[in-house]
């Protein structure tokens, strides 16, 4: 009765590090209700594969090791906002940690006692070896859980590690079933369990050196676009003034026709001279230079295209935003809504784009809209897709400047609309 009573508290005491473990870096995709489900859902598979390994012979007992992995591996893709690479990544180091804590451990009493009874008595205490380690781990690799939600590709250069583990599991599972741990196996698990603990250490940093790469090529983007911003406001400026310029000679014009009683001449011209400013003069005016230029350029440009832009703007003369994330805010996501209107067009349908940037109770809205060829698929508001479009980038440039104000960013889309609201 008490062997049992022990089987199944190594089972909980199991799944609690397993869980402590993986929160450390990876984030949880359900709630308390739905987290406490998936680990009673964990406990219930543990020790069903531990039933069927004790059922077997001992030379089965290697199969453990991959039966464990892999049910950790199905635990961390239900649980965590992971793929199946970072799954087979934490669930295959947690798990030979933990194999690789208890062959050390059982090598030295067996060379130090002899004992092999002694040695099963002293498995209690890899479990607490790993809790230590985990609490260590999660002191000083603060920065991975953050940014594994964003980049996760380095992780594919540390696959080794874990399979190279599961090679020695196999091989220590052996000597642990026959009791023949010597001091090169001590040794060598040893070594396993720094490595393991050394590839998390050097996946943060160069995790850490992606993001700094990733964030200067948005600060790059955020001054070329800026400078791309004022260089089109000065060229809308000096086009204004040339026609400015030739206004009394415009007016002296339709004067003489006028004058001379040829009024369908002079009805010819001023529609002629209408059309020619309404090109040049500026559409919208919102009393900010910056935001009036980015607006009036993004029109411009699908005026050309054929596509329409409807405006619903307030007075923005005193808005707290900086100018270089008003063009990151504003250039993007019409930019984006053009792309995809070009795209509608492209179908035969029309298309037009709906910007609104008001600013009411405190807080600056912006919104825009556009039509879409298809629905497209949107998690943790991100568009998820499979083609190499900038798309992805310039939303994570804007949900940056958002986050930045304290502000928020959602994004949504139906059969027939995509909608980005920005709330700061």
């Amino acid at each position: 009765m008490m062997a049992w009573i022990v089987f199944f508290a190594e089972g909980i005491i199991e799944t609690a590090l397993s869980i402590y473990f993986y929160d450390s870096f990876l984030e949880c995709k359900w709630n308390l209700r739905g987290k406490i489900i998936c680990s009673m859902g964990l406990y219930a598979a543990c020790i069903a594969e531990a039933l069927f390994v004790e059922a077997l012979s001992s030379e089965f007992y290697p199969l453990k090791i991959l039966m464990l992995v892999l049910v950790n591996i199905i635990y961390i893709i239900v649980c965590y906002k992971a793929s199946a690479f970072i799954g087979i990544f934490f669930a295959g180091s947690k798990v030979l940690m933990l194999i690789l804590f208890e062959s050390t451990i059982v090598g030295i009493s067996q060379v130090a006692f002899g004992d092999k009874e002694l040695a099963r008595f002293l498995l209690l205490i890899p479990f607490a070896l790993l809790f230590c380690t985990t609490f260590i781990l999660r002191k000083q690799l603060t920065y991975l859980k953050h940014l594994l939600k964003h980049s996760s590709n380095k992780i594919y250069n540390f696959i080794w590690i874990p399979f190279s583990s599961v090679i020695a599991g196999f091989y220590f599972a052996t000597l642990f079933v026959s009791g023949a741990m010597g001091a090169f196996e001590i040794f060598v698990s040893i070594l396993l369990i720094v490595v393991n603990i050394a590839a998390l250490f050097i996946l943060q940093e160069l995790l850490k050196k992606d993001e700094e790469i990733r964030l200067s090529a948005v600060q790059i983007e955020r001054k070329q676009n800026q400078l791309q911003a004022f260089r089109d406001m000065q060229s809308l400026y000096e086009r204004q003034g040339k026609k400015l310029h030739d206004y009394k000679k415009q007016l002296a014009t339709i004067q003489e026709l006028l004058a001379s009683g040829d009024v369908e001449s002079a009805t010819d011209y001023v529609e002629k001279l209408t059309k020619s400013i309404s090109v040049e003069i500026s559409e919208v005016n919102v009393g900010h230079p910056v935001i009036n230029a980015v607006l009036n350029q993004q029109y411009r440009i699908a005026k050309e295209k054929g596509i329409g832009m409807t405006f619903a703007v307030s007075d923005l003369h005193d808005i707290r935003i900086s100018d270089e994330d008003i063009v990151i805010l504003l250039g993007n996501l019409i930019e984006n809504a053009i792309h995809e209107c070009e795209k509608v067009m492209l179908s035969g349908e029309s298309a037009s784009i709906q910007v609104k940037f008001v600013e009411k109770d405190d807080n600056l809205i912006l919104m825009i809209k556009n039509p879409v060829v298809q629905k497209v698929t949107i998690l943790d508001n991100k568009v998820q897709t499979d083609s190499d479009e900038s798309n992805g980038i310039g939303l994570s440039n804007v949900e940056g400047v958002t986050a930045k104000y304290d502000g928020s960013f959602a994004i949504a889309c139906t059969e027939e609309e995509f909608s980005a609201v920005v709330m700061i």
